[in-house]
């Protein structure tokens, strides 16, 4: 196989990933390039930088569905009453989204419906912010949307 392109391999499934799946790595590119080996994991536990996002949607309208995005932030700067997003089901076990206000009216809030909520069992199933800054994170199960972190939201 040493005389294939990288470029000419076949993928691998997401669910064929592992730990220990070798990735090609060029080391000192800039000065004396030397061809290495390292695994997904030890990438993982070593990202030697920040990471950064570019899946942002943000949400001016009166209202919306929530993207699958992984970040929504809510822009309610001329909401001055209560406007009602919906956010559907995840795409993906695992998935995380955050949901971030970045704005708000006087006397207005962003509620969003949940469809399928494992923070209660009744049936409002929202998360409501009112304040520039609060925000959450929520995480998909297979089945139900659960907010692992806070910042100021109301939960029902």
């Amino acid at each position: 196989m040493a005389d294939k392109k990288i470029s000419a391999l076949s993928a691998v499934s997401d669910s064929a990933i592992g730990a220990d799946d070798l990735l090609h790595i060029v080391d000192n590119p800039g000065g004396t390039p030397v061809n290495k080996k390292m695994t997904i994991g030890q990438l993982f536990e070593n990202i030697p930088t920040h990471l950064a996002v570019d899946d942002i949607v943000t949400h001016t309208a009166t209202s919306s569905t929530l993207q699958n995005q992984f970040t929504n932030i809510i822009n309610g700067s001329g909401f001055s009453s209560k406007v009602v997003f919906d956010l559907g089901a995840g795409t993906q076990t695992g998935q995380l989204m955050l949901i971030a206000c970045s704005g708000m009216g006087s006397g207005g809030s962003a509620a969003i419906t949940v469809a399928s909520w494992g923070g209660s069992v009744d049936g409002t199933e929202q998360i409501t912010l009112d304040a520039q800054g609060e925000g959450c994170v929520c995480m998909w199960n297979g089945a139900k949307w659960f907010v692992v972190a806070n910042n100021g939201c109301t939960l029902t």
